[in-house]
């Protein structure tokens, strides 16, 4: 995409859950990563019981540390990245997604996408269904310091007004990582049914039923 002179304002994603269906491939992928690193067999119950939206709590939750653990971080990416580059045509984007960014260029919003997938990943996905073009940037996994640290936000809109970005995710570090960096969080609760009970408990700025509910939205918190 290219770089907006004076865009209206900027607008970060996050990428599954968000913009692409994903969870089945999520759990299969962590019970292959986590099988790989701890040497002894997962299963997708156990990937599914102990799955988290960061991979650092993921690994806490099978009592790992990788944050004192410079060799284990690296590993963790490392595998990640091989395992979801073996992942194909488990994904679709979710209804509406195509039509809100379609209108929110129209309206002349810079678009981006912060991700806890690896940047392998998430650009062979969103050049598959047809959508990489319309993101000026990208922060994913292996790019910065992993959400909800809010490095990634700080790279690629930190040089903007606070007042005219605003984060739209499914997850506690995309609300957790808006707040940090101050910008507007609308939480995208369109992925499962309990979405908006679970998410409105970490006080993001708006909540979205659907994608289409976030044009007003946005229009109402950075015009």
């Amino acid at each position: 995409m290219s770089y907006l002179e004076n865009p209206r304002g900027h607008v970060v994603f996050d990428c599954d859950g968000t913009l692409i269906s994903s969870i089945d491939s999520i759990y299969e992928g962590l019970s292959e990563l986590m099988t790989i690193i701890l040497e002894r067999p997962v299963s997708l119950e156990e990937a599914k019981q102990k799955y988290a939206a960061d991979l650092v709590t993921v690994a806490h939750n099978f009592e790992l540390a990788p944050e004192n653990d410079p060799d284990l971080q690296m590993k963790l990416i490392q595998t990640w990245r091989e395992v979801a580059a073996k992942q194909r045509n488990q994904f679709r984007l979710f209804s509406g997604i195509e039509a809100l960014i379609e209108e929110l260029l129209n309206k002349n919003y810079q678009l981006y996408v912060w991700t806890a997938r690896d940047r392998q990943s998430t650009l062979r996905i969103l050049k598959d269904l047809g959508v990489a073009k319309h993101f000026l940037e990208f922060r994913c996994l292996d790019d910065c310091e992993p959400k909800p640290s809010a490095v990634g936000l700080e790279q690629m809109v930190g040089e903007y007004e606070k007042s005219k970005i605003v984060m739209i995710g499914d997850s506690y570090p995309d609300i957790y990582g808006a707040q940090s960096f101050g910008c507007a969080s609308i939480a995208a609760c369109w992925a499962h049914d309990d979405l908006e009970q679970y998410l409105a408990k970490y006080d993001p700025t708006a909540l979205a039923k659907t994608p289409q509910d976030c044009v007003k939205l946005i229009e109402n918190l950075i015009g």
